[in-house]
């Protein structure tokens, strides 16, 4: 066991630069390739595009799930959040 209590300044804040990374992760390997496909800035067929389509849908559905806990998250880290 740790004989150190819980720091929940860096947890907190560590939960919420995960949940930001997570989001740029989505938006850098999964958003912005698929919406070049759909834009017609990179050359695809209409499956490649459909396929593309959904995949930027979900995973910005998924960036905008996240966003409130992270920004909770980082906000919360400094200002108390409610344990």
């Amino acid at each position: 066991m740790l004989s150190d209590p819980v720091n929940y300044y860096q947890l907190v804040i560590g939960i919420g630069a995960w949940l930001g990374t997570i989001m740029l992760f989505n938006v850098w390997v999964l958003i912005w390739p698929n919406q070049k496909k759909v834009l017609g800035i990179v050359a695809a067929t209409d499956e490649e595009k459909a396929a593309a389509r959904k995949t930027a849908m979900l995973a910005s559905r998924t960036n905008f799930v996240l966003s409130i806990p992270m920004l909770l998250c980082m906000g919360s880290a400094t200002h108390g959040l409610p344990f």
